[in-house]
C-alpha cells in the first residue's frame, strides 16, 4: 500500500488486503517530498512509481521499483509532465494525480491539473513509448472538465469492471457553491479505433459513495 505521509511517500505491506497493514522501515521511499504517488507494472513484471515532485510547481516524475516494490531506482527518475498550458494554471502550477494504463502497446498517463480548489481542475492525458517517457500530452486536452453539473474534477484512477469495461473513479466539488466535502464519482473510460487510439472518458456518471 502507497500513501504519503507529511508530504513523503511511503509503502506497507501486509500478507492480506484486509490488512493490517505495516511499515517496516519507518523512513520514506524518497527522501525529498514528494505526493500522489501511483504504482503501474508493465506486461514484463516490471514496477514503476508514478508521483508529484515540487520544483517549480507539482510536477509529474516516474521511475522504477526494484523487485521488493519498496525501493526507488533514483538512478531511473524521469520527468514526464508539468503544467503549461492555460487550464492547467489558472489557480497555481500544478499537474498530479497521474495514474498509467497501457493500450496497445501505448502508455496513456491521465493527470489531473490546476490547483484542486479551482471549478476548471480537470483531467488530460499524455501517451509515451516507455513508461520513462517521453510524454506527449494529447493536444485536445482536457478531456475531462466540468462535466454535466460536476466542478472541481479530477485525482483519478482508472479499473476495469467485473464485465472488463474501464471505468475511471474520480472525486468532485461538493456543488458549485462548495468545495468540501468533496464526492467520489464513477465514469467511462474507452478507446478509439484510430492508431494511436485516443482515449475517452465520460458518460454514464455516478456516485461512487452516498453521504452518510
Amino acid at each position: 500500500m502507497y500513501y504519503s505521509v507529511d508530504e513523503h511517500i511511503c509503502v506497507a505491506t501486509s500478507d492480506s488486503p484486509l490488512g493490517p497493514f505495516i511499515q517496516e522501515v519507518k523512513l520514506p521511499v524518497l527522501e525529498e517530498n514528494g505526493i500522489d504517488n501511483s504504482l503501474f507494472i508493465d506486461d514484463n513484471g516490471q514496477a514503476y512509481i508514478s508521483f508529484v515532485r515540487f520544483n517549480n510547481g507539482n510536477n509529474i516524475w516516474i521511475a522504477e521499483m526494484e523487485p521488493d516494490l519498496k525501493t526507488i531506482r533514483e538512478s531511473t527518475l524521469s520527468f514526464c509532465i508539468k503544467a503549461e498550458a492555460r487550464w492547467e494554471r489558472d489557480m497555481s502550477i500544478v499537474t498530479e494525480g497521474s495514474f498509467i494504463v497501457k493500450h496497445n502497446g501505448l502508455y496513456y498517463m491521465i493527470y489531473s491539473a490546476n490547483d484542486y480548489q479551482s471549478q476548471n481542475y480537470g483531467t488530460g492525458y499524455a501517451t509515451a513509448q516507455h513508461p520513462l517517457g517521453p510524454w506527449i500530452k494529447y493536444e485536445g486536452n482536457p478531456v475531462f472538465q466540468k462535466p454535466d453539473n460536476l466542478v472541481g474534477v479530477g485525482h483519478s484512477a482508472i479499473f476495469a469492471d467485473k464485465e472488463g469495461n474501464l471505468k475511471m473513479v474520480f472525486h468532485a466539488h461538493n456543488s458549485q457553491r462548495e468545495i468540501h466535502p468533496r464526492l467520489m464519482y464513477i465514469t467511462n473510460v474507452t478507446f478509439s479505433s484510430d492508431t494511436p487510439a485516443v482515449m475517452h472518458i465520460g458518460g454514464d456518471i455516478i456516485k461512487a459513495l452516498e453521504k452518510k
